[in-house]
């Protein structure tokens, strides 16, 4: 399928619209037109069939080579600005599940967490995505990137990762932009159904869950979890706290009385989180498709697409971890734990598109796109702390339930209108309306003392005589955007010149609210005797609970350090772009964009809702201008080199301008904000020679350099001994630059339908960065955190000629990368932490028995790596993956 909207550059493919107009969109979509045609093309010369015959093997005859990673070469090759394309039949070729897993196989692209996407060795915070062009909130209360595993494979069409700046897109461009295109209208009727299983061979051990923690099917909290009504009731009452001493001080009532209060309370609270093991179901998936168009007369024709995916599965992983610390002028371990974490992961998406063309000029299309990702986590284990890691007979034994569902909901609406009255001028303009929520009710936590060493297996399990015996936490974080462009384009002709002129604005707004509550039941005044081998239900149950000579107690008071914020953005720009055509050689591509940029973000204590800190310090405005140059030299028909200049920022996100830490969800770290963080400046530099042949082949070798001016760092900030607390600091200067190579080769001199595709970068970055009376690092000069040497991407794929068999083997690593900073105490100091390679070797086969259907097979991890991350010559954590196996079928009616 193709996309109906202009701006995905690829609308010539669908409603013709009549444009005259030279340069980017014209001849892109010619360029387009024909790589979607190089197979018919192939078919007719290859073939002496009947015509018909002809038609059916252009989709099943071997020229997928052309289709899953030619096709949208074309579009690469006619873009101004140094951009990779990766289409829908290439993320369907590799077998990847959704965007980000998808992206780590263009050239220079790293994941990390299974979210974020690293452009040319740079941190998520220097990677912008756009959603069909427009900018999109974040459910992450930790990051302002979207994490890119919310998208699944089913509803994209084409991802664009453009490398070199240009004024058309926001200055806040660091390693690069993604521009995730969704499927969109069809030239006709598509019925398209899906149902697949998969396997891990970690789920042949059991699993944990705990009641309530199995069955939310379609990924979506049943209430259990939530707040009771009598205890929101108590909040709004009490003001805030809900503590037996505030009780009694709001009612005037004795401490007895109050106590009475606070017991139903939490009594209220679901505290029914017993773990169990249990074996592990398999993966379920499924989707479904349907659209069409519609000729309504006086030339009017109307389109729609509408898409639901599913997809239910559990992982189940061992991890071992250690934190080092400082002693006696040595590094030592200070904690280190060994745990079983199994999560179920429930993704949710529907996409529907409406489109009406009015004759060849006019053109209009709405989206409305919804993505869940619901993961219910159960982390179990052992772990040793400083109080007892060198103890005889003594461990503890902690139990953490996470729940977090995250939501988008996003709704665009954009217009394509051509003029060849007003000498050919092309209008396209677009609203977006986006809400993205983060909802985590009911994260528990408990530890309990265990009369064993760990390693040694479970013995006398003990709650502890403290007021944190287990601990609840809520958290809510809802993110809201909206975002207006209009593009307008002209093209001129002067001699033999032929020039687009090109010019437009946008306003982008965001504003974001994150509250967080955390309460503890307290068993101070338990009998020691009732804590010993009893289960966590027992324990807590409402019986007990509401006792008052039992001794359970909940406290609930918040303070001025707690996670709650809220922050808004706003952008405002206008940009002028010229392309110019000469003598067919030379292109010359430049422009200016202005941007104003106003952001606000207040820490509250939700006692009396009010601002923590200086009002004047909250805000911040910034404005300024920000070029770019391209230039390409045509050496031949088949051959071009480019050239790419561009000045771009990157900001702090809304979060890290606040004091307040917060837990991230992804590494458990505790991470805190800086008030005092300043915007990065980048200059931007790219060289790229490109070669693309008659047969598809083709091949490049890119340069770049990236100069950074006051880099913002995640480091590792004085804390306990047991307890990592991340920041962010703004480093003196920092550089990035390497090489990439890219190739796509055809081996049918080895054999019919076989081919080899792949990609190199060989990069380095430096970042110095000062010591603070909060930090003190290592290494002041160091590479970037999350840089990566190296990174490799390789496919050997096949498709046999009968059109009936297509199989790819993919392999994908980037080199090792600092995890966290190392840090130190005086003299002493612990060397960083790197991210260990990871070699990812996957291996995807696909069976057509007839021209609607297809059998895909996969296997995912054949090598079995693990994540595993070293410091001071140690593995400090380590992450069974484990072999994965699916098997999906398709069919198209």
């Amino acid at each position: 399928m193709c996309s109906f909207s202009r701006n995905s550059h690829v609308t010539q493919s669908e409603f013709p619209m009549k444009k005259q107009a030279v340069l980017t969109q014209s001849k892109l979509g010619l360029a387009i037109a024909l790589a979607l045609s190089g197979p018919i093309a192939y078919a007719q010369q290859d073939t002496s069939t009947s015509e018909d015959a002809t038609i059916e093997e252009v989709v099943t005859t071997g020229t997928r080579l052309q289709g899953s990673a030619a096709a949208v070469v074309e579009e690469r090759k006619a873009q101004a600005f140094v951009a990779d394309i990766l289409g829908a039949e290439q993320i369907s070729r590799t077998g990847d599940s959704d965007a980000a897993s998808a992206l780590r196989r263009v050239t220079g692209l790293t994941l990390v967490d299974g979210k974020f996407i690293y452009v040319r060795g740079l941190g998520e915070r220097y990677s912008s995505t756009q959603l069909n062009g427009a900018s999109v909130p974040s459910p992450d209360p930790t990051r302002n990137v979207i994490p890119l595993d919310m998208f699944p494979a089913s509803i994209i069409e084409s991802m664009s990762v453009q490398k070199s700046y240009s004024p058309d897109m926001p200055a806040n461009f660091g390693g690069g932009n993604v521009d995730i295109r969704t499927v969109s209208i069809p030239t006709e009727e598509v019925f398209d159904l899906s149902i697949g299983t998969g396997w891990n061979t970690n789920l042949s051990d059991d699993g944990l869950s705990y009641a309530g923690g199995s069955d939310d099917w379609l990924g979506k909290d049943d209430g259990t979890r939530a707040l009771s009504p009598e205890m929101w009731s108590a909040l709004a009452r009490y003001q805030e706290s809900i503590n037996t001493a505030s009780i009694a001080s709001f009612e005037n009532i004795s401490l007895a009385e109050a106590a009475e209060i606070n017991r139903s309370l939490a009594a209220s609270l679901n505290t029914q989180n017993e773990v169990y093991t249990k074996s592990m179901a398999p993966d379920i998936k499924g989707s479904v498709t349907y659209g069409s168009n519609y000729d309504l007369g006086n030339d009017i024709t109307f389109g729609f697409l509408a898409a639901v995916d599913y997809d239910s599965g559990w992982s189940n992983n061992e991890e071992t971890e250690e934190v080092l610390g400082i002693a006696n002028g040595e590094a030592v371990v200070n904690q280190r734990s060994e745990t079983r974490v199994t999560t179920q992961d429930v993704e949710l998406s529907g996409l529907l598109n409406f489109g009406i063309q009015v004759g060849d000029y006019h053109k209009l299309e709405t989206s409305t796109i919804f993505l869940r990702n619901t993961a219910d986590r159960v982390e179990q284990g052992g772990i040793e702390t400083l109080n007892s890691i060198n103890e005889d007979g003594l461990s503890y034994y902690d139990t953490d339930i996470r729940y977090e569902q995250r939501e988008l909901l996003t709704n665009q609406i954009r217009g394509s209108h051509y003029f060849p009255e007003l000498w050919g001028f092309a209008l396209d303009w677009q609203y977006a309306d986006s809400r993205a929520n983060r909802d985590a009710p009911g994260e528990v936590f408990y530890r309990r003392i265990n009369n064993r060493d760990l390693g040694e297996g479970i013995g006398d399990l003990a709650f502890q005589q403290t007021r944190t015996a287990t601990t609840m936490q809520f958290q809510t974080l809802q993110d809201d955007a909206q975002d207006w462009r209009v593009d307008g384009e002209l093209p001129l002709y002067l001699a033999e010149m032929e020039i687009l002129v090109k010019g437009g604005g946008q306003v982008s707004k965001k504003a974001r609210s994150s509250y967080s509550r955390r309460f503890a039941l307290s068993a101070e005044q338990v009998n020691n005797e009732d804590l010993v081998n009893v289960g966590y239900n027992d324990l807590f149950s409402d019986a007990n609970i509401t006792d008052a000579d039992f001794g359970l107690a909940l406290f609930g008071a918040p303070t001025a350090t707690d996670p709650n914020y809220l922050a808004a953005q706003q952008i405002e720009a206008g940009y002028g772009l010229v392309d110019v055509q000469v003598n067919q050689d030379w292109r010359v591509s430049g422009g200016l964009r202005w941007e104003q940029y106003t952001q606000v973000a207040a820490q509250l204590d939700i006692r009396d809702m009010t601002m923590i800190g200086d009002p004047a310090e909250a805000g911040r405005m910034e404005d300024d201008v920000y070029g770019s140059l391209a230039l390409t030299y045509q050496l031949n028909d088949e051959m071009q080199l480019r050239f790419g200049y561009g000045s771009t920022v990157v900001r702090p996100d809304l979060r890290e301008l606040t004091e307040v830490i917060f837990v991230d969800p992804i590494t458990n770290f505790k991470v805190r904000g800086n008030s005092e963080l300043m915007t990065t400046d980048i200059d931007n530099f790219d060289v790229r020679w490109e070669w693309y042949l008659p047969s598809g082949e083709n091949y490049s070798v890119a340069a770049f350099y990236k100069d950074l001016a006051n880099p913002i760092e995640a480091v590792e900030a004085k804390g306990t001994d047991s307890d990592r607390v991340i920041t962010f600091l703004n480093g003196q200067a920092g550089e990035v630059y390497g090489v990439e190579f890219e190739f796509l080769k055809d081996l049918t001199r080895i054999a019919d339908g076989l081919f080899v595709t792949g990609n190199l970068t060989l990069s380095d970055s430096e970042i110095s960065i000062a010591n603070t009376g909060n930090v003190e690092l290592t290494n002041n000069t160091r590479r970037m955190t999350g840089h990566s040497k190296y990174v490799a991407n390789l496919q050997l794929g096949y498709d046999s000629l009968n059109g009936e068999h297509s199989a790819s083997l993919i392999y994908n690593v980037a080199g090792e990368r600092i995890a966290f900073a190392g840090v130190k105490q005086g003299e002493v100091g612990i060397d960083d932490a790197f991210e260990q390679p990871f070699h990812s070797l996957d291996a995807v086969y696909t069976y057509y028995p007839d021209f609607n259907s297809k059998l895909k097979f996969k296997v995912q991890n054949i090598l079995g790596d693990n994540v595993e991350i070293e410091q001071n010559g140690r593995t400090i954590q380590s992450r069974t993956v484990g072999t994965g196996i699916s098997l999906e079928y398709s069919y198209a009616f």
